[in-house]
């Protein structure tokens, strides 16, 4: 019989081996991404289902909220998942597979970034947004699990969480939002204190 405390300690295993396995360089390059994005003025979006809904909104909260200052320049960031009324508007009339997709027609322009979540890799939605996003000429990086999925081969970039676990996968992507939250507020308060 499993016990709670070998079942914690295999679980904290398996989640340290899928943070120790990501690659920082390219952690590195979806920070430069949106460095990039926030200088330039562009936007960026997060979409994922379920869990990654989760996080997609929570990374929207914290890049918009935890990144500024007095006086200065904001992300533009925004969650597709987080308007109920239009996200079961589209569903119902257009297919849950174009809710994320159908946003982006209206607001998506070249040289904005999206941000795809899904530890499959394979969830329908996102794969027509990640389409939609390239064919517009956006930057588009996927956070991904499993073996990357569909998604791997149409981003433009990929941190790919090998784990064959939701939740180990979700865990992670949550801890790599969190890794860019700290580096932004650390960033943008140096480059406040040298224009100073």
């Amino acid at each position: 019989m499993v016990t709670v405390s070998d079942h914690v300690a295999n679980y904290l295993e398996r989640l340290s081996d899928s943070l120790t396995d990501i690659h920082t360089e390219d952690v590195s390059e979806l920070g430069d991404i949106l460095y990039r994005a926030y200088h330039m003025g562009s936007s960026v979006f997060v979409v994922g289902n379920g869990g990654s809904a989760s996080t997609a909104s929570h990374m929207a909260a914290d890049l918009a909220k935890n990144t500024i200052g007095r006086h200065m320049t904001r992300f533009r960031v925004l969650s597709l998942n987080d308007n109920m009324s239009l996200l079961t508007a589209l569903a119902n009339d257009d297919g849950y597979e174009n809710v994320f997709r159908e946003q982006l027609v209206n607001l998506i322009r070249p040289g904005d970034v999206l941000i795809a979540i899904s530890a499959s890799g394979n969830s329908p939605n996102v794969l027509r947004a990640i389409d939609y996003a390239n064919s517009r000429n956006a930057q588009t990086v996927g956070l991904l699990g499993f073996d990357g999925g569909r998604a791997l081969h149409l981003v433009d970039r990929a941190i790919h969480v090998r784990s064959r676990d939701y939740g180990v996968i979700e865990d992670a992507h949550l801890v790599l939002n969190h890794i860019l939250v700290e580096y932004f507020q650390r960033r943008l308060a140096e480059e406040r204190e040298w224009q100073r």
